[in-house]
């Protein structure tokens, strides 16, 4: 897996939509998405970008806490579902390519976290998965610039 510094990630005009899921149901969860902005009258315009953290709650399998972040063609009102987000930027990022399923995700974010570790790099973001095509996902971690 590759590792490129010093990466920038700018999109405009966002739907962010917050929700829980699993590993195993994120892919299915991400064409949902996709596809239901048909219904909201909206027409998605990139790449969906979300955002997660896990937590157990005591139970088997991992529950996600999800942020998407979908790029739309227009400006909306916020409502208790959706929140408009004019714009969404990551400077001075790190990124790296995951090629595999969403369940193996967690150890691309791994690779990440050991090469910031390994050059002393502090992360100054949550870690944001950058959908481009079926099984690959850019994963993207701003990091501090300043060197102490």
């Amino acid at each position: 897996m590759e590792i490129i510094e010093k990466q920038y990630l700018s999109v405009e005009s966002l739907l962010s939509y917050k929700t829980r899921s699993t590993y195993g149901k994120l892919g299915k969860l991400i064409e949902h998405i996709s596809e239901s902005l048909k219904f909201l009258e909206m027409e998605q315009t990139g790449s969906i970008i979300f955002s997660l953290k896990e937590n157990t709650y005591g139970t088997d399998e991992t529950i996600l806490d999800l942020e998407f972040f979908v790029p739309v063609g227009k400006e909306f009102k916020s409502n208790e579902f959706y929140v408009y987000k004019p714009q969404f930027r990551l400077c001075n990022a790190v990124r790296a390519r995951h090629s595999g399923t969403y369940d193996t995700l967690v150890n691309s974010r791994k690779r990440i976290q050991d090469y910031l570790s390994q050059n002393s790099y502090q992360p100054i973001t949550d870690y944001y998965y950058y959908v481009s095509r079926n099984n690959l996902v850019d994963i993207y971690v701003g990091i501090n610039g300043n060197i102490v």
